[in-house]
């Protein structure tokens, strides 16, 4: 009697069906896909928490102290929309920048896999290399938006910076092309520890905590904790990018002529607390803001990957 499970004689073996490798086109369609998720991400996040992003600038910029104070003087001197000045250019600004930063991410992931470093060390130097990545095709907007939401009006005012345009108009004329990139240097090396924190803390806590089945929840939890994690190690270099950002120029005898001076500047007048100006808002904005973000690509992603795969059986 022939043993249960034996091949027959008169059956083929089953060859495994191959999956069709994605052609050149289909990679780039994949590629936009994911950079249009990431923007979309991150547009949708920043929206949610605009109003607790002004406080924070404002705060950073010295322009005011406290969260509620802050929100009060907004909504009496502005009006309630102007919570969320600035918005739009941070939207303009997100839908590029976040697109970029999250799938360059995992484009570098991919590429230094290899290297088996880790959990934390693929995605930190992946997330440091995006960041940088990121900053250097969009800076400029961002530069805008600090400008557009870094003042806080008097009552009745409402000229100072209205649109983007103008915003980017005014700059050019008063402080050149080198005025439009002022504050880069500490914005770049910041970037790296923070991208890399927040990436390398989210990598490893999705990874112990089930990888790719992790829940909408979770990846909003550990997004938001890993970005905590981030902000508190590299606030202050934050705070001095912000006060170089909203320094004007033109001819008038700049305040800070560079990031060590600002740091020693603000260090010797304003004290050491003034680094941390707004963290405690930050930290507020945080939790919802890098949540939905990772949350919001991550689902897109996994949508895009499924019906990748469905397309190749």
């Amino acid at each position: 009697m022939a043993e249960c499970g034996a091949d027959r004689p008169d059956e083929q073996p089953r060859v495994p069906r191959l999956q069709r490798q994605p052609s050149r086109a289909e990679n780039v369609q994949q590629g936009i896909a994911l950079a249009l998720s990431g923007g979309f991400a991150g547009a949708l996040a920043k929206t949610v928490v605009a109003p607790l992003e002004r406080i924070k600038l404002l705060n950073q910029a010295g322009q005011s102290t406290g969260t509620f104070s802050t929100m009060y003087k907004v909504v009496n001197n502005e009006g309630w929309r102007a919570l969320w000045r600035g918005n739009s250019v941070n939207v303009i600004r997100m839908i590029p920048n976040k697109g970029v930063l999250l799938s360059c991410s995992d484009i570098y992931k991919d590429n230094i896999r290899s290297l088996q470093l880790g959990h934390f060390w693929t995605g930190a130097v992946s997330g440091g290399l995006a960041g940088g990545t990121a900053i250097s095709l969009t800076y400029p907007l961002d530069l805008a938006r600090t400008r557009m939401a870094g003042f806080l009006l008097a009552k009745g005012e409402t000229t100072r910076y209205p649109t983007l345009v103008a915003t980017i108009s005014a700059i050019w004329r008063a402080e050149g092309v080198r005025g439009l990139f002022r504050g880069v240097g500490p914005t770049l090396a910041g970037s790296f520890p923070y991208e890399g924190i927040k990436f390398g803390t989210y990598g490893w806590l999705k990874q112990h905590d089930g990888g790719s089945g992790s829940s909408a929840l979770q990846r909003t939890m550990w997004g938001a904790l890993a970005a905590t994690l981030a902000h508190v190690a590299t606030y202050p270099n934050d705070t001095v990018r912000r006060r170089l950002q909203i320094q004007e120029g033109g001819g008038a005898q700049l305040r800070y002529s560079g990031a060590f001076d600002c740091f020693f500047k603000m260090l010797r007048q304003e004290g050491w607390r003034s680094l941390y100006a707004g963290l405690r808002v930050t930290i507020i904005r945080g939790v919802p803001n890098t949540g939905i973000q990772f949350c919001v690509y991550e689902a897109c992603k996994d949508f895009i990957v499924a019906e990748e795969r469905r397309r190749q059986l």
